[in-house]
């Protein structure tokens, strides 16, 4: 029987999202295939061509843009159990780090992954501003060192379990511990999920919309998807709930893309100009190879 603690500082389950319920990351979604699916699907293939299974794999970008959707559907894909520790739950609770850890094992093959790593393995001494005064985002906690060394101590353990295929995630890749994320054995490979791009918001407002039962007809989702500069996929929920009540207010019985502009001016975007233009500095100066298989 899977088992569910009643507080969720990690849970097991059979995956329930798939790709298609995601909007955009058409290119982030086939890296995870290659990285995650295909060693679980193919792994006796991959070994006989010499090739090598990525030790673990680290999702990092920007808060809201559906990083657990991500890890869920790579389970589902690859047809194996979903195990989930939430890294900021997991602070203070060394037992229940290495029970997850245990059940993952227990569990395998499955997709282990750990969200907010950061949290749990900060890296000494590193600047969290994206400029001068702007700290949006960073934990406001993070784990001592003995708990740092026991996650370290349990990623090195369940890398020696085949089946299980590690994934973690960050909002920045630089604010990791190196010893966590330079380690061969580790996470050695990442994947950037950069600040949401037009088309992937309008996969985002595609997904979101489509679940709207009273839309009116020949709204121009790509306009408001350019118009949305720096909304990640909360805020595009946000969007569409604003331009509900919109709709609401106004006694109107369909929400028409007025409403949605008007919502466009109310909902703020949780992505600053210069928070985008830091992921993209942090990925281009970061080593290429690890984004490779």
């Amino acid at each position: 029987m899977h088992r569910k603690l009643s507080r969720i500082f990690y849970e097991v389950r059979d995956p329930v999202l798939g790709w298609d319920d995601i909007g955009g990351y058409a290119e982030v979604k086939e890296t995870l295939k290659e990285m995650v699916c295909l060693p679980l699907k193919k792994r006796a293939e991959i070994l006989r061509h010499n090739l090598g299974i990525p030790a673990g794999v680290m999702l990092w970008g920007p808060l809201g843009t559906g990083i657990t959707m991500l890890a869920e559907a790579c389970a589902k894909e690859a047809g194996v159990t979903f195990v989930y520790i939430s890294g900021q739950e997991m602070l203070g609770k060394g037992a229940e780090l290495v029970e997850a850890f245990d059940c993952a094992i227990h569990e395998a093959p499955c997709v282990l992954f750990i969200s907010d790593c950061e949290w749990l393995a900060p890296r000494a001494g590193c600047d969290y501003e994206w400029s001068p005064g702007n700290l949006r985002a960073v934990p406001p906690t993070f784990a001592d060192k003995d708990l740092t060394r026991l996650f370290i101590e349990q990623i090195d353990r369940i890398n020696q379990v085949p089946g299980v295929a590690l994934l973690g995630s960050c909002y920045r890749i630089d604010t990791v511990d190196q010893a966590v994320i330079k380690e061969k054995k580790r996470f050695n490979r990442k994947v950037f999920v950069n600040p949401p791009t037009a088309d992937d918001r309008l996969g985002m407002l595609d997904i979101y919309m489509n679940r709207m039962p009273n839309l009116a007809a020949g709204i121009d989702r790509r306009r408001l998807a350019d118009a949305a500069e720096g909304y990640v996929g909360w805020d595009i929920e946000s969007l569409c709930k604003r331009a509900t009540i919109n709709a609401i207010k106004a006694d109107a019985a369909m929400v028409s893309e007025a409403h949605f502009r008007q919502a466009l001016k109310e909902v703020r975007q949780f992505l600053t100009p210069d928070m985008t233009a830091r992921y993209y500095a942090i990925r281009e100066t970061d080593c290429p190879h690890h984004y490779e298989f």
